[in-house]
Parts: C-alpha cells; sequence; structure tokens
C-alpha cells in the first residue's frame, strides 16, 4: 500500500490571512463577494486547524484559561441551542434558521474565536509574526494618514469611488466632515471603528518600543475624527498613569478630567440656551456626547416637545426583562444584525432584530444575560486590567480598549479589529508553557 502524507505550513497560512485581513476592505471594492468568501475560507481553516492542534496538545492549567475557554463554550451553546430550539418556537424550517444563525455567527460571533489561531505557534514564529504583525500595522497607520491627508487636498471624490462597491460608503458620509477634517474608511472601513483601531495599534507599537509609529498612531486617532476614540484615548491616559503606577497623577488627572467636564457642558449648554452659532466645531462634539446620552433612553422624535420619546434601546431593553425575568440569566438569545433589503424584519425571526449597533453592550446582554456579559466584562476588562497594574506588556491594554468600545460599537465584526485583540488575549489566556520558553 502506497500512502502519501501532505504537511501544510501553518505559518504561511496565517500570515498570508493576516494579510488579507489588512487589505480585506480595499479587496471588498473590487470583488466583494469572492473577497468576504476568501476572508472566510481562511479563517476557517486556521480555526479548525488550531482546534485540531489545541486537542491534541493543549492542557488548561489555570483558571483565566478555563473561563476564556467556558466563554467561548457559552456563546457556541447559544447558536446551536438556537438552532434547535426556534424552529419549533417560531415555526419555521430548521434548514432556514441553521443559516440564519451560521450568519450571524459568521457576521458577530466568529471574532471571538480568532484567539486560538495563535496557538499552534512556537516561541520562534511568534516572534517572526510579531515582526510581521508590526509591518501591516505600519502600512495601516500611513494609509488613515494618507487617506485623510488626499481628502483634504481635494481628492475626497477618489475615496468615495473606491470604497463605493466595499459596502461601506453610505449616502450620509459622502463628503462629511467633522471637527475640520473627513469621515475616513482607512483599513478597518468604518469611521467610527477607524479611530479605536488606531489606540489599539498605539499600545502595539509601544509594545514593539516603535515610539515614531506609536506618535504617528496617535495622529492616525485624530485624523480618524472618531469622538468615541478622543474619549477613550482620554480614558486611556488614566490607565496607563495606573499602569506607571503614578498614583497620585491618576487622582489630580481624574480631578482635572471631571472639573474640566464640568465647565465644558456647561459652556455648552450656555451656547445653547443663548443660541449662539459660535463654536461651530465644538458644539457639534459636546452635540454627539449629548445625544449619546439621550438615545440611550430615547428615541428621536420630531413631534415630541423635546425632540425626544421613551423608546431607546435602553428602554427596550428593560421593558423587555420586566416582561420575561426569567430569561435574564441566560438572555433572549442571538439576535440578528444583517437586515439588508429587510431581511429579518421580514421574516419570522422578525422578534430577533438586533437591539442596536449603536450601544453594543446592550445588544450583548440582551443576547447572553448576566452570565454572559460577567465572562466578557472578566476577560476583556477585569482580568487585563489585574495584568496591567501586575506587570509591564503594553499589550494589556488593547483588551481593555476592545470593551470600553463595546459601550457604542459593535468591534467583533471587523475581523481586523478583531485580529488586533485576538492576540494579546491569546498572550494574556491561551499562550501555554512550552510557547513561553
Amino acid at each position: 500500500m502506497i500512502s502519501t502524507n501532505y504537511y501544510l505550513n501553518y505559518y504561511n497560512l496565517i500570515k498570508v490571512t493576516l494579510f488579507f485581513l489588512f487589505l480585506g476592505n480595499l479587496a471588498r471594492s473590487f470583488m466583494k463577494t469572492p473577497s468576504a468568501t476568501i476572508e472566510l475560507l481562511m479563517l476557517g481553516s486556521l480555526l479548525f486547524f488550531s482546534i485540531i492542534y489545541a486537542a491534541q496538545n493543549y492542557t488548561v492549567t489555570k483558571g483565566s484559561s478555563f473561563i476564556f475557554f467556558l466563554l467561548l463554550l457559552y456563546l457556541l451553546m447559544h447558536t446551536l441551542s438556537a438552532s434547535i430550539v426556534r424552529p419549533f418556537d417560531l415555526n419555521t424550517n430548521f434548514f432556514l434558521t441553521l443559516q440564519f444563525n451560521l450568519l450571524e455567527f459568521r457576521i458577530s460571533t466568529l471574532s471571538y474565536f480568532l484567539p486560538l489561531i495563535f496557538m499552534p505557534l512556537n516561541k520562534e514564529y511568534i516572534v517572526k509574526l510579531e515582526e510581521f504583525f508590526c509591518i501591516l500595522i505600519k502600512i495601516a497607520i500611513f494609509y488613515t494618514i494618507f487617506e485623510q491627508t488626499l481628502s483634504l487636498m481635494g481628492f475626497r471624490g477618489l475615496f468615495e469611488a473606491l470604497y463605493s462597491n466595499s459596502g461601506v460608503v453610505s449616502a450620509n458620509q459622502i463628503g462629511v466632515k467633522s471637527l475640520g477634517m473627513y469621515r475616513i474608511w482607512g483599513l478597518v472601513g468604518s469611521p467610527q471603528l477607524l479611530g479605536v483601531f488606531h489606540i489599539m495599534t498605539l499600545f502595539f507599537m509601544l509594545h514593539k518600543k516603535e515610539h515614531f509609529w506609536a506618535k504617528l498612531s496617535i495622529l492616525a486617532v485624530i485624523f480618524s475624527t472618531s469622538k468615541t476614540a478622543y474619549l477613550i484615548l482620554i480614558t486611556m491616559i488614566l490607565f496607563y498613569l495606573l499602569y506607571k503606577k503614578k498614583y497620585a497623577l491618576v487622582i489630580l488627572s481624574s480631578i482635572f478630567i471631571f472639573i474640566g467636564t464640568v465647565v465644558l457642558f456647561n459652556f455648552y449648554f450656555y451656547l445653547i440656551e443663548s443660541q449662539s452659532y459660535d463654536y461651530f466645531n465644538f458644539r457639534q462634539f459636546m452635540g454627539s456626547i449629548t445625544g449619546y446620552v439621550n438615545l440611550l433612553m430615547n428615541i428621536e422624535n420630531v413631534s415630541h416637545h423635546d425632540g425626544f420619546s421613551p423608546g431607546g434601546p435602553l428602554y427596550k431593553l428593560i421593558m423587555y426583562y420586566n416582561s420575561n425575568p426569567m430569561e435574564l440569566i441566560l438572555g433572549k438569545g442571538i439576535t440578528y444584525s444583517f437586515m439588508q433589503d429587510n431581511l429579518i424584519s421580514d421574516s419570522p425571526f422578525s422578534n430577533y432584530l438586533y437591539l442596536t449597533s449603536d450601544f453594543y453592550i446592550l445588544t450583548y446582554f440582551e443576547q447572553y444575560g448576566v452570565i454572559g456579559i460577567l465572562l466578557l466584562t472578566y476577560i476583556f476588562f477585569i482580568y487585563p486590567l489585574k495584568k496591567l497594574i501586575n506587570e509591564t506588556s503594553y499589550l494589556n491594554f488593547i483588551p481593555i480598549i476592545f470593551f470600553i468600545s463595546m459601550l457604542h460599537y459593535p468591534p467583533q465584526i471587523s475581523k481586523l479589529m478583531m485580529i488586533i485583540a485576538a492576540y494579546p488575549l491569546w498572550n494574556i489566556y491561551l499562550k501555554n508553557d512550552v510557547q513561553k520558553q
């Protein structure tokens, strides 16, 4: 009998996948569906081989690793249980339900499993991969600065035309400016997430001691015009002082930020009450913050006396769990974020529409309940914060940044965003004794 052995160069596969993820938004501009399919196939292949490797070689030796795997199992069980139970609850076809659940898994849940793809790599390849990661991140930083600079020079239409086929350009983003700069997409493909992405690249560059590129990351955050990113960056200054054990500065900075915030809001409300049109960019920035708070509990209603009426995502969440308190622990189950052409609202799954994409942490809580939110908070915030205080790695900042961004956006939908967070998560939870040698 003749047998043939086939060997896979896993390191090259992961490099090609990372390269494609970084350029994926540009690739979708030319071939949207094929690019999305290739991305899924490559990520699926990495996860397939990494799970096989983990089953054969990995042993859980610490409690934090167990909790991380518990989160993955919890998310997976929600998808499986929805596929089994909902055909009976909604009187729908099993295969249609499975199709919807798998599509939502690909869009919204798959990213949480990406830290697994680094498990088969030994220390030698991890060092090489970090260097490759660093090169790709530098390209992303340069591209953001390049896109904003050329846009301000009058070439904005070039980028709008380039991204028109990728699905990231909407009518309300064409020619839009904020703080005197354009709302750009970058390699992330989202003006909202681009700034958060570059805060994460900032700390990766600090981890690699690339201080020049760390400064360029800050410039890229500014060029992103993401107000959420600006606020997260200010928050990270406090965490940085905590990391450096400058406790007195943490207290003084917190007091200064609090007083500054009070003064700024008082000045903003004074401008509104006096109907002043001065300081347009300032009013726009502060208006975004007040709008965020207003829309948390309310919805815009032009017929209402103050422009808002009850019905925002937090209001809906409270009303739902008031009526269904037994679901509070495990959650409502997965809801669906893909809504093109009323695919969900015109289907039997209309009761499982995404609660909101603007306050993702509420959507996550609706889906996975108290258990889910506790697991998420521990893995992305509490344990990394503990390591940030006790260790010297800048990588511990990245899951915290990712978690804070969840208060506004669903960052896990962007595989590029998640791959930047996945590497630190692997480093914190899944790095085994062999890889530490």
